[in-house]
């Protein structure tokens, strides 16, 4: 898993995420699933003793077998004057290549074309394809099942050439899909990856946690209002048996069934004029949202999917900026006890 930030301004766009990478395996776990049982109970097993299961692919779990740091996330893939910048989460690698080396690649025959391009949705457009293209290709001979594949995502931007602002785009490969989310002078937020502690300080909440509380509401509601009719109705039958009378025929006496609840979670956002961010400040805002989840990751139980070193870039109209990047060094030069 990852973290990914895209913040953008009226200067710039500022881009932020961690550096730790993760693999998964799918597991079923047999004592979630209802097993095939006969008719006394028991359950049914073959003649070597094997038990029966039947799953759906939403029973599999997806669950971390290993972690590390150092990765690269964050990458050039269009070169000045138009210069266009991605962050990645899911997938790391595509038939064990990282993401990041495509992205080299991308960027190299890029520069070597004599006409540039100039437009930050089309390039966007053929970075897209370029990808799908090495998707494609990865799953070429697999035998996983469609619904268990993934694939990349970028939060992707930058400036065009012609453009007064920077934009933002999300790109998911596995969909073929290209969400835009900032342009023609829009400023905003946004975020993909292992981001709920994130998006619950922007907005006050997280999407599960809406979900949770609305579906609640809406069942409580529901039982009350199925309550309500059973009383009612053995109300009204015993006041008609009284009277020795009938229900008129076509007569429902029953409440109105009760509305699926929606609550207004806009007003519990943060308030933060994004346009307006000084650009020292935005660095400030996407550092401190990585850190967030990163911190959550840390000190949560379970293993830490979010982490490492942090690294920010800046795309302004010159170009990428990478901050405080350290060089490569040779830290561990043996040991110094020796006589």
């Amino acid at each position: 898993m990852t973290i990914n930030i895209g913040l953008v301004t009226s200067d710039a766009l500022v881009l932020g995420c961690d550096s730790v990478a993760s693999t998964t395996d799918f597991f079923l776990d047999p004592l979630k699933i209802p097993w095939e049982r006969n008719e006394n109970g028991k359950a049914i097993t073959d003649a070597e003793g094997r038990f029966s299961l039947k799953f759906k692919y939403s029973d599999f779990e997806s669950i971390v077998t290993n972690a590390w740091g150092g990765v690269t996330k964050m990458f050039q893939v269009h070169p000045s004057p138009s210069p266009v910048v991605a962050v990645t989460a899911g997938l790391a690698k595509l038939r064990d290549r990282p993401i990041a080396s495509f992205a080299t690649e991308f960027l190299a025959s890029h520069e070597r074309r004599s006409k540039k391009l100039v437009n930050c949705k089309t390039i966007c457009q053929h970075f897209l394809e370029f990808m799908r293209k090495q998707y494609d290709e990865h799953y070429k001979d697999s035998n996983l099942p469609t619904e268990l594949r993934q694939g990349p995502e970028f939060l992707i931007g930058g400036h065009g050439r012609d453009d007064a602002f920077a934009s933002l785009y999300r790109l998911n490969v596995q969909r073929k899909d290209i969400h835009e989310h900032f342009t023609n002078g829009q400023c905003g937020i946004a975020w993909n990856g292992q981001s709920d502690a994130v998006e619950r300080f922007i907005r006050g909440y997280d999407s599960s946690l809406t979900a949770d509380v609305e579906q609640k509401i809406t069942g409580e509601l529901k039982a009350y209002s199925d309550k309500v009719n059973q009383s009612l109705a053995e109300t009204v039958n015993s006041l008609l048996d009284k009277l020795g009378q009938k229900l008129p025929e076509g007569t429902k006496v029953e409440v109105p069934k009760p509305p699926n609840i929606q609550l207004d979670w806009q007003q519990y956002r943060v308030a933060i004029e994004y346009s307006n961010l000084p650009l020292q400040e935005a660095v400030n805002l996407v550092s401190f949202l990585v850190n967030v989840q990163a911190g959550k990751g840390r000190f949560a139980r379970g293993v830490a999917t979010v982490g490492g070193r942090i690294h920010i870039g800046v795309v302004t109209k010159k170009g990428l900026e990478v901050l405080n990047e350290p060089a490569v060094t040779h830290r561990y030069t043996g040991f110094s006890d020796d006589q």
